[in-house]
């Protein structure tokens, strides 16, 4: 299974707990994936307004960029389109369909995992962005 994860984001882990915990679903009993999704969130954000700042565009521009490509409704999107629900390791008490938060928070925390593992290069985690499309094809597509 790792390897297929790691093919699907174009990143190979050194710590495959990193991995592991990143496709932790969480629950009432454990933290599982949150700690790295928060983490990733914010790597997220900043990966996305990195590339916003280098091309010069306006506040506004920066605000719907995020607003369109660091939302739930994004993340669940392309962690479908990956089919990464099958990575996912379910809570025991769960036979159900990973659901939308799930989805959203596990791409988070393998963001967060990747800047770890990675020793935070923004390179790597730039890297699986681009691999699972998390960046627009045109920031300036962001000015309305």
């Amino acid at each position: 299974m790792a390897p297929d994860l790691e093919c699907l984001i174009g990143y190979q882990f050194k710590d495959r707990s990193l991995m592991e915990e990143a496709l932790e679903e969480a629950g009432p009993e454990a933290a599982g994936n949150e700690r790295l999704a928060l983490l990733g969130d914010t790597i997220l954000s900043l990966m996305l307004l990195r590339r916003w700042y280098g091309e010069g565009n306006t506040t506004e521009q920066g605000t719907n960029l995020l607003q369109v490509y660091a939302c739930n409704r994004n993340l669940t999107s392309r962690a479908r389109s990956l089919d990464l629900q099958k990575f996912i390791h379910q809570r025991l008490d769960q036979e159900r369909s990973v659901p939308d938060e799930a989805l959203a928070t596990t791409v988070e925390a393998i963001l967060g995992a990747v800047w770890l593992d990675s020793e935070e290069s923004p390179q790597k985690v730039n890297n699986v962005m681009k691999k699972i499309s998390l960046y627009p094809a045109k920031l300036c597509d962001f000015a309305r």
